[in-house]
């Protein structure tokens, strides 16, 4: 089964068309990087696929579903850029963590000890479990990103989405947000779409790579990708031609 279909999918703001005729696939268990030049309408995917947005044409599945359709939305977690960097939100790590158990179990629902058990298992799991009294906001920016993915852990979503989670963070805690994205992957075989800027850093961990352009440019295995005759660092598209843009400076698209 896939976890995402999008076929001819076209998306615009007013006098601005941001996707068009965009067609791919990800399979349940992969683990996709989405990469591409500033305003190319990466975050927008992701958006459609989490049924944030609507497309004005084609069609979005989600698990076999149309996505206006889909109501199994506890499979799925969504993490925005940058969810929570207001340093004086009150909540602490574990009620943070708590929420997401909270949001899958539903209204009504009281926590119960082994939700309990959940949560502090999902905090160990991204080893944020000694930070679970300190405050979200004063954390360093990797952390939190820690925090929102054992969130997604202690929800026990089949499908983790995000969205430039190690923009404006440094190159160590970069790479264990990679790393623990990849430990997800393998060991629980979450799935795993994540869009990054961070071209050649994500390559490496991520299974197949789709590079964005208002299309797909390329979608592929990583290996391939990395390959010095092949995209390496998307200095070079499917097509032979340069892109305006090879790795962005960061803001979303």
């Amino acid at each position: 089964m896939y976890a995402f279909e999008l076929e001819d999918v076209m998306f615009a703001y007013p006098n601005n068309i941001v996707l068009e005729k965009l067609n791919f696939k990800v399979e349940l268990g992969d683990f996709v990087a989405m990469i591409g030049p500033n305003g190319a309408g990466k975050s927008t995917v992701l958006k459609l696929c989490v049924g944030i947005l609507k497309p004005i044409s084609g069609q979005v599945k989600i698990l076999g579903e149309l996505a206006a359709q889909f109501q199994n939305w506890k499979q799925i977690a969504y993490i925005s850029q940058n969810p929570l960097r207001e340093r004086s939100f009150p909540a602490t790590v574990a009620e943070v963590v708590a929420m997401g158990r909270a949001a899958a179990l539903g209204l009504g629902n009281d926590i119960k000890k082994e939700d309990r058990e959940i949560i502090q298992q999902s905090l160990e799991w991204v080893g944020m479990y000694e930070h679970r009294r300190d405050i979200i906001g004063r954390l360093s920016g990797g952390q939190q990103q820690r925090v929102m993915i054992a969130r997604a852990l202690a929800a026990q979503a089949a499908i983790l989405v995000l969205d430039e989670p190690t923009a404006g963070i440094d190159s160590m805690a970069t790479n264990a947000i990679y790393g623990l994205l990849k430990k997800l992957n393998t060991s629980l075989e979450t799935t795993i779409v994540v869009v990054s800027h961070d071209v050649d850093g994500i390559a490496q961990y991520a299974d197949k790579v789709i590079k964005i352009n208002k299309g797909v440019e390329y979608y592929g295995s990583s290996e391939t990708f990395r390959k010095p005759d092949g995209l390496c660092l998307g200095l070079q598209t499917t097509s032979g031609r340069e892109p305006s843009d090879t790795i962005g400076d960061g803001s979303h698209a």
